[in-house]
């Protein structure tokens, strides 16, 4: 998302009245003091985008470049925020001595922290493990576990998800785990140790990501991921998962909608090739197929009822997993 500056606009013989008058007709937003976004683009945004944007301008406005954390981190590195609410603000490091605040588009941190961090397309912010570990602790559980799966799979995953670098993953958890040890008793740590043991490199997405949660808590064990398949040409397929025997996959409007990812087909193409697809499956495995979209994830009893009428249903007690966050 492009972002500008007022000083930049002014330079290009933009007035203060002009930048006002544009706000009031809602041409530009104003993001914070000084820096503007396209108002249409800044609505279709999503909120990984906004956050990006909101680091970009505070490094823009600050003398020393901030740190992002939190939820902002995590949109610098590019993972997911997962049903994280967008506040508008940006989400910065002050130290354990400085000051929590919060003013119109910043809020400050005082999290207890190594001095560790990175530089990723201007913006600096915690690492890729800490910045795991503080939305693990603070975000919902969902939240964690999409932003964590991201994260070991851009660590570990090659060629796609279809091959894991078993040792790069185990030193990511173990670095995780290894932070997670230096903060005992801290709000979100029961979260973060779970999402530690859990995360899988071999999650593509978000629905993924929350769909094994939901099967974790549900009590449906034994789930096959990323499971091979070769077609009736020889064609190589990965379904994302097999539960109780039945195929299984999250439908994502992404593979639609983003043109990075429909690879020049149009939506109908796409459609017509997944039922290819998934026509060649059936037939060489003899096994059912179902598909799920976030519908059916907006909540786990929604896709516990989802399962259930598709024939699968928990063999076990629910797993009781406490949470620290909302």
């Amino acid at each position: 998302m492009k972002t500008f500056a007022r000083r930049s606009l002014v330079e290009f013989g933009t007035t203060d009245h002009d930048l006002q008058t544009f706000v009031a007709d809602g041409r530009i937003e104003r993001i914070r003091h000084g820096h503007y976004a396209a108002s249409q683009e800044w609505r279709d945004a999503y909120v990984e985008e906004r956050q990006r944007a909101l680091a970009l301008a505070a490094t823009d406005a600050a003398t020393d470049p901030p740190v992002a954390c939190r939820a902002t981190a995590a949109a610098v590195h590019g993972l997911p925020l997962f049903r994280i609410r967008d506040d508008g603000v940006a989400h910065l490091l002050t130290g354990e001595s400085g000051s929590g605040t919060r003013s119109e588009a910043v809020v400050r941190h005082r999290d207890r922290w190594d001095g560790e961090s990175v530089e990723v397309d201007g913006v600096r912010a915690t690492t890729l493990v800490r910045t795991v570990f503080d939305v693990a602790r603070t975000a919902s559980l969902a939240a964690g576990l999409a932003c964590a799966d991201a994260a070991i799979h851009r660590v570990a995953a090659t060629d796609r998800f279809h091959v894991v670098d078993e040792e790069k993953a185990e030193q990511f958890r173990d670095e995780l785990r290894a932070l997670i040890g230096c903060y005992p008793g801290a709000r979100g740590i029961t979260n973060a140790r779970f999402i530690a043991d859990v995360m899988d490199p071999r999650a593509d997405s978000p629905g993924e990501s929350v769909s094994r949660l939901y099967l974790i808590q549900s009590g449906i064990d034994d789930v096959g991921l990323q499971v091979p398949v070769t077609g009736a040409t020889g064609r190589h397929y990965f379904v994302d998962f097999e539960i109780q025997g039945v195929l299984g996959e999250f439908d994502g409007a992404a593979k639609y909608q983003n043109p990075d990812m429909r690879e020049g087909r149009t939506p109908e193409q796409i459609v017509i090739d997944e039922k290819r697809r998934e026509d060649d499956i059936r037939g060489v495995s003899g096994q059912r197929l179902i598909r799920w979209t976030f519908e059916e994830l907006s909540s786990r009893s929604a896709f516990l009822a989802f399962l259930g009428r598709s024939g699968i249903h928990p063999r076990q007690r629910t797993r009781f997993i406490r949470t620290d966050t909302k």
